[in-house]
């Protein structure tokens, strides 16, 4: 090696990796093992005089300002660097809306003018923490639940699942059984909502959950092993019942089949024949409602009474799951993969869009777009 190029080597600073979440964002730098802040996806808006989330918008226009914001919160604030220095690892849900992913990359090419930007795929990035071929990441985020099948690096699209299972499921139904033990509405908000989730629910066994279930419905269970704890808005009664069945639409079967465990084993069987051992064998839960007490004991259950039971019975015979502990918290697993990535982008320019590239052409490779996937000799580019 010349002696100018180990001095280039040293001058390359870290990247840094954003996973930027509905309610809670994670940012760090690559090459160490935990973000260096987690706070939540808001910012305090000086023309309204109260906090704004980054995901409330109506408009592009709206969208950008709230990342401006954001951006400028974590960079100067949090982490204290020079974005111009640094290029950015940005982890993201296959499924994010195009206009996002658009005006994330406007804003810290040409507002905060960053040199080079990877996106990472929170699967494949959950995955890579394995360091296994073939995993089935099942990632609990804060409005969705999305299950994606990674086979050899590879995201197997046409067998994702998402369904609205995520975090405001379980508030949404732990708000409803507390109006019913207190007697009245109380309207408590997300954060009050969240601490008592975090503080005191649990997931209990499948048998367990079907037989307190049962007493609830017969008009009891309601006040045994109550507790009172006290919230914003005064004293608050979160009764058994509240503590152990806030998460059972996670587990809820219709006619539709669009549990957790219906989506698992759809995802499984959309998969080709010879990766659905694997995958099975490999299964990685991840976000932050992953950290509820008792829930991948529940998950794990629940699959293997549902595989059993049709229309999965025949096609899933002979399949095992077994479940893998993420090596980092499970709501910074995504970010975690992100910075491993981030290794990639130091060594290997390519992988990573850079400034001048979308200068050139502000177009963003995405798997959606057609004339991103058709092979190169292909008639239809003779169209344009």
């Amino acid at each position: 090696m010349m002696p100018y190029e180990g001095i280039a080597l040293i001058q390359e600073k870290q990247a840094v990796v954003l996973d930027l979440g509905t309610d809670y964002t994670k940012f760090g730098f690559t090459g160490e093992a935990a973000p260096r802040c987690i706070i939540r996806s808001e910012y305090w808006c000086p023309s309204t005089r109260k906090f704004k989330r980054v995901y409330d918008y109506k408009s592009a226009e709206e969208l950008y300002d709230n990342l401006v914001h954001m951006l400028h919160l974590l960079y100067f604030r949090h982490v204290l660097v020079n974005p111009k220095e640094r290029k950015v690892v940005i982890v993201e849900s296959l499924l994010t809306p195009t206009l996002f992913r658009e005006t994330l990359a406007k804003v810290l090419f040409i507002h905060y003018e960053v040199s080079g930007v990877m996106w990472a795929d929170s699967g494949r990035a959950s995955a890579l923490t394995l360091g296994t071929p073939v995993a089935l990441v099942v990632e609990l985020g804060a409005r969705d639940a999305e299950v994606t099948a990674v086979v050899h690096g590879c995201p197997v699209i046409e067998a994702m699942q998402s369904q609205p299972l995520g975090a405001r499921a379980i508030h949404d139904e732990l708000a409803r059984i507390l109006d019913e033990d207190n007697g009245a509405e109380l309207h408590l908000s997300e954060e009050d909502l969240e601490d008592i989730k975090v503080r005191a629910c649990f997931v209990p066994p499948r048998a367990l959950a079907l037989r307190w279930a049962g007493e609830a419905e017969g008009g009891g269970g309601g006040g045994v092993g109550a507790e009172v704890r006290e919230a914003r808005r005064g004293r608050v009664l979160v009764s058994r019942r509240a503590r152990a069945l806030a998460a059972e639409p996670l587990f809820a079967r219709d006619n539709e089949l669009a549990s957790l465990a219906d989506m698992v084993v759809q995802c499984v069987l959309r998969c080709p024949v010879d990766a659905r051992r694997a995958l099975a064998a490999n299964v990685l839960v991840v976000g932050g409602t992953a950290a509820l007490a008792g829930l991948k004991a529940r998950l794990a259950d629940e699959l293997r009474h549902v595989a059993a039971q049709p229309p999965y019975a025949e096609r899933m015979r002979g399949v095992r799951f077994a479940f893998h502990g993420a090596p980092a918290h499970d709501s910074c697993a995504p970010w975690l993969g992100g910075a491993l990535c981030g290794a990639a982008l130091a060594a290997d320019a390519a992988r990573g869009l850079a400034r001048d590239a979308y200068a050139r052409a502000r177009r963003l490779r995405d798997w959606p777009c057609l004339l991103h996937n058709t092979p190169p000799h292909h008639p239809h580019w003779a169209l344009e």
